[in-house]
C-alpha cells in the first residue's frame, strides 16, 4: 500500500487498517506502529546524509541559459519570482484561518468500472500563526470512512494542514521547506536555483486585477515546459503578481508517470557503486528478485493535475485559498486514484491577537543529532551493522519520549477534555502546537464538517474554478522532444489463459519520446494455438487524455459488452475450472483511439481491419485434470470479414456512499461498413449497434442493501457473429451458459435485467440475487418467449471488488454453477 500510494505520502503519511478495538486489535496497531516506526527510523537516518551533502545539479552553462528562456519577459518574471520564492515578507505578522482537508483513495482492478471508495479521511481545524508565536492549531472535526470495512481507522500524520509560515514551499511539492537551489536527486523545482538547466520558460497570458481602493495588480503567465519527460520534473502554467514576483495560482503535473521498479534499480545501482567506493560489498539482499517485480509490474505512480489558487488578503499579502492534487498508481492489474484536496478561510490578517510563544521540543531529528553527535557518517556509508545499531538507538530514545507523552496526555484529560500535542512540521520549518479533543466522538460530529464525507465538496474547494485551472494542462503544454531509455515489461499483467491461446505470455516495450509522444509494442504468444500477436503503437497524452494510433494482429472478444475475457483475473477461472466467458476472433489492421488515462468517461475508437474465426482447441484446465467434468464451451465461428467504422463508450458512476444512491451507466454505439467475404455483393453493407445498461444501488436501512440493473442493445442489418449479442454467464444471467441466449450467432437485440439484495457494510457481504435475459432476432422482441434466467447466492467482497457467485439456472439450462470474477456491478 505505501508504494503503491508514492506520490500521496510525498504530501501527507497515512496508515489504513480494519477491525475492532479489543487487546488483539490494540497489539496489532502496536506491530504496525513498530513497523511503521522502523520505516520511519531509517528514512530519518538516511535524511541525516542528505542534510549535508551539496545538491547536485546540472551545471548551467550560457548555452542552456540563453535557450531556457523564449521571450525576454519570461526571463524577467522567472528571477523576479525566484526573488519572492525566498523572500519573507516581514509586514506580516499573523493570520487566523479555517483549515479543511480531504484525502480519498480508490480501489479497482479495472480502469473501466465503478467508482469505489477504498477509504477517505478529512478534517477541519483552527489555525492561528504568528511570526514570534508560532504556530497553534485547535482541531475542530476530524472524521474517517473505509466503505469496504467495517470498525476500520484511518491514522493520517500532520493532519492539519498549515496555509502559511516562513520557509513554506509555495508549490506544495517535495518536503513541506523552500530549497533555494535545485537538486536533481529530489523533484526539481521549476522557480529554484539552476533550474534553466531543466526547464524552457515562455510569457503566456495576462490579466489585471483592479481593486476597490482603485489599484491595479497585473498578473501574467509563465508557461513552464520541462527539457525531457522525466517524473522528476514538472509541466505547468504559473501565474504570477508581476510587480512583486508572488505565485498566485498554478496548475501542473508532473512530466511523466513514476515508474517505482526504474527508482528502485538506480537507488540499488548507486548504493552499491558507494559500497564498492569505500571497500565493502554490494548487499545482494538489495536487489529486488525478479520474480516479484514480474509479479507487481507494472508499478507506477502518476499526479494527473496540481492546482493551488491564492487570494489577495489585506490588499498585500498572497496567502493559499485552496489546493488540490489528483493521480493514481498501478501495480500489476491493480489500480488506485487518490485525490488530496485542501481549502483555507481567513478570519483575520495581521489582526490584535496575540499568541504565546510555541514550547521546545525534541523532535526525532534532534534525537538522532544527540545520540550521534559529531558523527556526520552518511548512512550509505555506514555497514548493515552500523545502520541496524543506530536504528536500535534512535527507537530506544524514541520509545522513552513517547512514554513520557503518553502520560502528559493521561494527566491533561484528566483535567480537562483536551490534550495538546507539539510537533515539527515542514522539514523541521515550523513547530506546530495542536489541541485536540480527547473524546474522538466529538471530532467526528463536528458542525465544522460537511453534512456527510460523501459530500462531493463543491461550496468548499471551488471545484468549478479548479476545472478551469486544470484546462491550462493541454496538449500544448509539454515536455520538450528527448527521447528516454526504452523500458520492458513483463509478468501477471501480460500474462492469460484461454481457450484459444491455452497459456499464453507477453513481454512489452514503451519508450517516452517527448512533448507528449511515447511509442509502445507488445508481444505475446500462446501455448494453444502458437500464433504470434503484436501490436505496434505511438500515442500523445496531455497526462489525463490519451490519444494512440496502432496497429495490430490480435485475439479480439465478440462479447466485449461486459467483463473482460481476456485479463488476468478472467483467465484464472478458465484455467482453474474450465469457465471462459469469451467469444474469439482473430483481428489484423489499424486503429485510433481516444480515453482517460485513469479509465472511464468518453471513449473513442477509429478501426479499419481484417476479421477471421479463430479455432478453440484447448481443452486442459485444472479441474478437468483432476476428474471433473468442466469443459470449455464452443467459440463462434466468426464470419471471414473486413469491417471499418467507429466505436463509442461512455461508462459514468455517480455516488460512493454504500448506504446512499449510487449510480452505473454504460452507453456503447459502434457503426461502420462490412464486406463480408461472399459472392454475393449485397453482403457487403453498411451496419450499426447500439447498447445501454443502467445500475441503480441504495442502501435499504442500516442493515440491507439493494440493486437494480437493466440493459437493452439493438443493432442494424444483421451483425456479423463476432459483433451480435450474448446472454450467459457471470456478467449477464448467472447459472447460465455463455450463449444461453443468442447462440453462437450472436442475437440482433438484447434485453436484460439483474435484481440484489446484500447485507449491507463488512468485508464480505452476503447476496440474494435473480437475473433475467433475452437475445434473439429484433422482430422477436416483443414476443421473445420464456426469456433465460437464474437465480442464487453469493458473497461481495470489498464493495464488489471481488465477487463469488453460487446460481442454479432456471431456463434452459437447470444446473448449479459457481463463478469467482473481479469488478462487480455491486
Amino acid at each position: 500500500m505505501l508504494v503503491a500510494l508514492t506520490l500521496v505520502f510525498a504530501l501527507q503519511q497515512v496508515s489504513v487498517h480494519a477491525g475492532s478495538h479489543g487487546e488483539q486489535a490494540q497489539g496489532d496497531s502496536a506491530r504496525r506502529r513498530a513497523r511503521r516506526d522502523s520505516i520511519r527510523y531509517e528514512a530519518i537516518l538516511r535524511q541525516g546524509g542528505r542534510e549535508t551533502r551539496a545538491p547536485r545539479r546540472i551545471p548551467l552553462t550560457p548555452e542552456l541559459e540563453r535557450s531556457a528562456f523564449l521571450d525576454t519577459a519570461a526571463r524577467t518574471l522567472l528571477l523576479r519570482a525566484r526573488d519572492a520564492r525566498m523572500r519573507q515578507d516581514s509586514a506580516l505578522l499573523n493570520y487566523d484561518a479555517s483549515a479543511y482537508q480531504r484525502l480519498s483513495v480508490g480501489m479497482g482492478f479495472r480502469a473501466i468500472g465503478r467508482d469505489r471508495l477504498f477509504f477517505r479521511t478529512e478534517n477541519a481545524s483552527r489555525v492561528r500563526w504568528s511570526r514570534g508565536g508560532g504556530v497553534h492549531i485547535d482541531l475542530k472535526g476530524a472524521r474517517s470512512v473505509f466503505p469496504m470495512v467495517k470498525d476500520s481507522e484511518v491514522e493520517m500524520d500532520d493532519t492539519s494542514p498549515i496555509p502559511y509560515y516562513p520557509g513554506r514551499e509555495e508549490l506544495w511539492i517535495g518536503s513541506g521547506r523552500a530549497r533555494a537551489e535545485v537538486d536533481e536527486r529530489e523533484l526539481v523545482h521549476p522557480i529554484a536555483i539552476g533550474a534553466e538547466a531543466y526547464y524552457r520558460y515562455a510569457t503566456g497570458d495576462s490579466l489585471t486585477i483592479t481593486l476597490p481602493d482603485g489599484r491595479a495588480i497585473r498578473l501574467r503567465e509563465l508557461r513552464i515546459e520541462p527539457r525531457r519527460p522525466e517524473w522528476k520534473l514538472s509541466v505547468g502554467s504559473f501565474w504570477f503578481d508581476v510587480d512583486r514576483g508572488q505565485l498566485v495560482r498554478a496548475a501542473y503535473r508532473l512530466a511523466a508517470p513514476l515508474d517505482i521498479w526504474g527508482i528502485v534499480d538506480e537507488e540499488t545501482k548507486r548504493e552499491a557503486e558507494e559500497a564498492r567506493a569505500r571497500g565493502g560489498k554490494p548487499n545482494p539482499d538489495d536487489d529486488v528478485p525478479p520474480w516479484v517485480k514480474g509479479m507487481l509490474s507494472p508499478m507506477q505512480a502518476q499526479l494527473e493535475a496540481v492546482t493551488i489558487e491564492y487570494g489577495l488578503y489585506g490588499g498585500r499579502f498572497w496567502l493559499p485559498r485552496a489546493q488540490y492534487a489528483e493521480g493514481w498508481a498501478r501495480a500489476s492489474f491493480m489500480r488506485i486514484p487518490f485525490k488530496m484536496e485542501e481549502a483555507f478561510k481567513y478570519a483575520s490578517v495581521n489582526g490584535t491577537d496575540t499568541l504565546p510563544a510555541v514550547p521546545a521540543i525534541a523532535t526525532l531529528r534532534q534525537l538522532r543529532d544527540s545520540l550521534f553527535a559529531g558523527d556526520s557518517t552518511p548512512w550509505s556509508q555506514l555497514t548493515r551493522e552500523q545502520r541496524g545499531e543506530r536504528m536500535h538507538q534512535l527507537a530506544q530514545a524514541d520509545s522513552s519520549r513517547r512514554a513520557a507523552l503518553a502520560s502528559l496526555r493521561t494527566d491533561e484529560c484528566a483535567s480537562g477534555g483536551f490534550y495538546t500535542r507539539v510537533e515539527s512540521r515542514g522539514d523541521g520549518a515550523v513547530t506546530a502546537v495542536t489541541r485536540v479533543p480527547c473524546d474522538s466522538t466529538v471530532l467526528a460530529r463536528s458542525p465544522e464538517l460537511p453534512p456527510s464525507i460523501y459530500d462531493e465538496g463543491e461550496a468548499l474547494f471551488g471545484i468549478s474554478e479548479r476545472n478551469e485551472l486544470i484546462k491550462a494542462l493541454g496538449f500544448s503544454l509539454q515536455p520538450v522532444w528527448a527521447p528516454m531509455p526504452v523500458r520492458l515489461s513483463y509478468g501477471l499483467g501480460l500474462m492469460r489463459y484461454n481457450r484459444v491461446e491455452g497459456f499464453s505470455a507477453g513481454v512489452g516495450a514503451t519508450q517516452v519520446l517527448g512533448r507528449g509522444y511515447a511509442w509502445d509494442a507488445t508481444a505475446r504468444l500462446g501455448t494453444g494455438d502458437w500464433v504470434p500477436n503484436v501490436e505496434l503503437g505511438v500515442s500523445r497524452t496531455n497526462g489525463r487524455s490519451t490519444w494512440r494510433l496502432a496497429g495490430y494482429h490480435r485475439l479480439a472478444v465478440a462479447n466485449d459488452d461486459w467483463g473482460a475475457p481476456l485479463s488476468f483475473g478472467a483467465s484464472l477461472g478458465a484455467f482453474l475450472y474450465g469457465r471462459d466467458e469469451g467469444y474469439y476472433y482473430r483481428s489484423t489492421g489499424v486503429q485510433l483511439t481516444n480515453g482517460l488515462e485513469r479509465g472511464g468517461g468518453l471513449s473513442t475508437r477509429f478501426f479499419a481491419e481484417r476479421q477471421r474465426d479463430a479455432e478453440a482447441d484447448t481443452r486442459f484446465n485444472l479441474s478437468r485434470a483432476l476428474g471433473g467434468g468442466s469443459e470449455f464451451v464452443p467459440n463462434i465461428r466468426a464470419s471471414e470479414a473486413t469491417v471499418a467504422g467507429v466505436a463509442l463508450r461512455d461508462q459514468r458512476s455517480a455516488g460512493l456512499d454504500p448506504q446512499g444512491w449510487r449510480l452505473l451507466t454504460d452507453l456503447r454505439l459502434e457503426g461502420g461498413w462490412a464486406s463480408i467475404d461472399s459472392a454475393d455483393a449485397s453482403l457487403a453493407r453498411g451496419y450499426g449497434r447500439a447498447a445501454g445498461e443502467l445500475t441503480v444501488s441504495r442502501g435499504l436501512g442500516s442493515r440491507m442493501a439493494a440493486s437494480l440493473t437493466a440493459g437493452a442493445g439493438v443493432s442494424g442489418n444483421a451483425p456479423l457473429p463476432q459483433r451480435g449479442f450474448y446472454i450467459g454467464g457471470a456478467q449477464t444471467v448467472r447459472g447460465q451458459l455463455l450463449g444461453a441466449a443468442g447462440g453462437v450467432m450472436g442475437g440482433e437485440a438484447f434485453w436484460l435485467g439483474r435484481a440484489e439484495l446484500a447485507m449491507a457494510g463488512g468485508v464480505v457481504r452476503p447476496v440474494l440475487f435473480g437475473d433475467v435475459g433475452w437475445a434473439g432476432r429484433r422482430a422477436d422482441w416483443q414476443h421473445p418467449g420464456r426469456p433465460v434466467s437464474g437465480a442464487g447466492i453469493g458473497a461481495s467482497v470489498l464493495d464488489g471488488l471481488i465477487r463469488l457467485d453460487l446460481a442454479r439456472g432456471i431456463y434452459p439450462r437447470e444446473k448449479m454453477r459457481l463463478d469467482l470474477y473481479v469488478e462487480a456491478r455491486f
